[in-house]
């Protein structure tokens, strides 16, 4: 172990040789030095600092781009892996250069388009340009490490759901475990049915687009389901102002709309869905109602081979001239 003392921007350190990394090519605008080394400071971590060991008025903090912006990622070709010597990813230690104006430090930027690229294996480095539109030389740290916070809340509570309580059912599909925030509530009950409340929508891969609606109340009671849209594909009604507050809706991303199908057994072609009378399902209170519309074009039972057909036309018709078959 050689250690050596080296003037910097925060003042004389010592620092071992394999700790020296080495930019053969340096760094753009700092092309004429090649050794730094990475200085973890207490008071600034998790910010680091680059540290020229070459000329002591040059430094450069940096930062786990992760820590700013969750799903960074950065694709590194094949030559420059080589190039450093890097054999899997954990070989690798990415950083990406700030700057952080000293009366503003609220307006502190990062570089997520350009990152150092490290080598923990053979100490060599350089900084590489990413082919990314999306990502930039100055992004802002503040609106960055916003926008993160949002997608980790979501990403926990998507998590929460694996590890919450679940209750099992018997229902059409079997024992089921359910947790209590996917049971839906229908207060009112669905037409026929007004003894039942609680149901839950049940995804199977097997017969999608087509889902379930299972009573937990009754396990003989199921309802196949389907997006009308899928069937008709300009299916579209307005939903009551007081329908709107009772289901707590406030933009159309909160609410499901499924519409009952009935399936002849052993006779497709007689398939009907019902676009009379939508199940509107609230995504913020989980509760559902069955509306019956108050239009004349819609009726209990549309056959959907002929719904599809109607659609294909109406898609072709909307279709440029040079996307329509001959």
């Amino acid at each position: 172990m050689a250690l050596k003392m080296y003037k910097t921007r925060i003042g004389e350190i010592e620092v071992d040789d394999s700790e020296v990394i080495v930019f053969d090519k340096g760094i753009p605008g700092f092309e004429n030095l090649k050794k730094f080394v990475i200085l973890t400071a207490e008071d600034t971590y998790p910010i680091m600092w680059l540290l020229s060991l070459e000329d002591e008025l040059v430094a450069f903090p940096i930062i786990d781009p992760k820590l700013i912006k969750v799903d960074y990622v950065a694709k590194i070709p094949e030559n420059v892996v080589k190039t450093l010597g890097i054999d899997s990813p954990e070989d690798a230690a990415l950083f990406a250069i700030m700057t952080i104006p000293q009366e503003n430090p609220e307006n502190a930027t990062v570089n997520l388009k350009a990152p150092l690229v490290i080598s923990k294996k053979t100490n060599k480095g350089l900084q590489y340009i990413l082919d990314d539109e999306n990502l930039s030389v100055k992004h802002s740290v503040n609106d960055e490490i916003l926008l993160s916070q949002k997608m980790l809340e979501r990403q926990i509570k998507e998590v929460s759901k694996f590890t919450e309580k679940k209750k099992k059912y018997n229902t059409r599909f079997g024992e089921l475990e359910i947790a209590d925030e996917d049971v839906i509530t229908f207060e009112f009950g669905i037409p026929g049915f007004e003894n039942l409340k609680k149901f839950y929508i049940h995804f199977s891969k097997d017969t999608f687009p087509i889902q379930w609606l299972l009573s937990l109340e009754d396990e003989a009671i199921s309802f196949p389901v389907i997006d009308p849209v899928l069937v008709r594909v300009d299916y579209t009604f307005d939903l009551p102002k007081d329908m709107v507050e009772y289901l707590e809706i406030s933009k159309p991303e909160d609410a499901q709309i499924f519409a009952i199908m009935t399936i002849p057994q052993g006779d497709p072609d007689n398939i009907t869905v019902n676009l009379k009378a939508p199940l509107i399902i609230s995504k913020i209170n989980k509760k559902g109602v069955q509306l019956i519309l108050d239009n004349d074009e819609y009726h209990l039972k549309h056959n959907v081979k002929e719904e599809i057909e109607r659609s294909d036309k109406i898609l072709k018709n909307q279709a440029p001239d040079n996307e329509r078959g001959a």
